[in-house]
């Protein structure tokens, strides 16, 4: 059972009070949990933001209903050396192979229902899950609260980025675009030739294989091997990256108090108001 937190509903401060501190006690109750109104994003800017309105539980995330995903992870702490430089050529190469191995795994896959199995068709949705974000701060002994430490942080999540949609661009090249793409250009057809020769020009060089493929855990930006220290926070931006959020836990936050978690939420919050806030125009080519 989730409980989504919309901060925009106005609530009397005592609810409130009392609402935190009962998911503060609940917090390592799974599946009992706490998420926030969210939308779900793909790195193709012809294709629109989605509500994430259903959880799969066995990650966490946050989904449209009916949607079909394919989960991968990848742990960042298995590409690092002893001083937290990534190791760049094992990542990318990767990062690549969880992009084809769920091309094959949308192909392969029996899903549970006829609209899950056309959203598999439709929309190629992969789940990469990169974890270790604060595990790559503290081994460089990092300042987890410096603009230049999520400087750095950002830069390694474009990065991550790039190839993925890189890897997808390839394969659509091989395997034909996200079908999503021709509903999507649909609607252009209405507005004459001219936009229908723009859109197709948009489709070229943009297009991608899959609909979605980054996901990010706000947790994760925490070292997983010692308590949750708060100066991590900071890093919190890097979820902008993202095009679903997980709210999977592995770091201990048992000294922290109900105010501080619902800190926490506020910011996790904030960021990704941001997300769903940004002009539908500005996403678009």
């Amino acid at each position: 059972m989730f409980f989504v937190v919309d901060p925009d509903k106005e609530v009397a401060p005592q609810h409130e009070a009392r609402f935190w501190q009962c998911l503060w006690e609940m917090r390592d109750l799974a599946p009992i949990g706490a998420v926030l109104p969210a939308v779900v994003s793909s790195p193709c800017p012809l294709l629109p933001d989605e509500a994430a309105n259903a959880t799969l539980v066995a990650t966490l995330t946050q989904v449209p209903s009916d949607s079909a995903w394919v989960p991968l992870e990848l742990d960042l702490a298995a590409y690092l050396r002893s001083d937290g430089r990534v190791r760049r050529a094992s990542l990318d190469a990767a990062l690549r192979a969880r992009v084809e191995e769920g091309e094959r795994r949308h192909d392969n896959t029996r899903w549970d229902s006829p609209t899950q199995q056309r959203d598999s068709w439709l929309n190629r949705r992969l789940s990469v899950f990169v974890r270790g974000w604060g595990d790559l701060v503290a081994l460089r002994c990092a300042d987890p609260a410096s603009l230049k430490t999520l400087q750095d942080l950002r830069a390694l999540a474009d990065h991550v980025v790039t190839v993925l949609a890189n890897s997808s661009r390839h394969l659509a090249n091989r395997n034909g675009y996200c079908p999503a793409l021709d509903v999507a250009g649909a609607r252009v057809l209405q507005h004459g030739r001219e936009m229908n020769a723009r859109w197709r020009r948009a489709v070229v060089d943009n297009a991608l294989r899959h609909r979605n493929l980054l996901t990010l855990s706000p947790w994760d930006v925490f070292p997983r091997q010692s308590k949750a220290d708060t100066r991590y926070i900071n890093l919190l931006p890097v979820l902008n990256c993202a095009n679903t959020v997980s709210y999977r836990r592995d770091v201990d936050i048992g000294h922290w108090n109900a105010s501080e978690y619902k800190g926490f939420y506020d910011r996790v919050s904030a960021i990704l108001r941001h997300k769903r806030d940004i002009p539908v125009v500005a996403k678009r080519v």
